[in-house]
């Protein structure tokens, strides 16, 4: 069954990654994918916690609470599983970047899923196709399997809703 699974992994994996590359969808890719970078996400925080009025201070603070720890428990599953990127066993890939720590789940899926939950919940839907964009760009740049932005996605949505259920940031006075 594992091996049906981890087929079906690199079958999807390069039915993205070995279609449709040009010039302008491989730097689209590599633009899209820093949709799912913590720095990215403490920009918007900043800009929504200065320009975004009380509710906007009460959305950073709420993301930021998220960012941390969807960040923390990320890195600790990668470290666990410490599972090897696909191109360390597939040299059929096309290459656009290198990942430094292991491979699931994905943190940019994990973050930019995390944090697009807070946005859509406070603002709109909208931002919901954020992680779908970035997880997409993961395949295509070659730095992740299908399940690895499968697994950062459902880890992010965990975490943003157990932190919204939960913890509901009322340490940091909100609602």
């Amino acid at each position: 069954m594992l091996s049906i699974l981890h087929s079906l992994d690199i079958y999807l994996l390069e039915l993205v990654n070995l279609s449709f590359h040009n010039f302008i969808l491989d730097h689209l890719a590599l633009y899209i994918s820093y949709g799912g970078i913590i720095y990215f996400w403490i920009i918007i925080i900043i800009l929504l916690y200065l320009l975004g009025g009380k509710k906007g201070k009460d959305v950073a603070k709420r993301m930021l609470i998220v960012l941390i720890i969807t960040t923390l428990i990320t890195q600790v599953v990668k470290y666990v599983v410490m599972r090897p990127r696909p191109y360390t066993e597939l040299s059929s890939l096309i290459l656009l970047g290198l990942g430094t720590d292991p491979s699931f789940p994905s943190g940019h899926t994990s973050t930019s899923t995390a944090m697009s939950w807070v946005l859509s919940k406070e603002y709109n839907w909208i931002f919901m196709l954020i992680p779908i964009f970035v997880a997409l760009s993961r395949l295509y740049i070659g730095v992740h399997y299908p399940s690895d932005v499968m697994g950062g996605f459902l880890l992010g949505l965990g975490v943003a809703y157990l932190v919204e259920r939960y913890i509901n940031c009322k340490i940091l006075n909100i609602n």
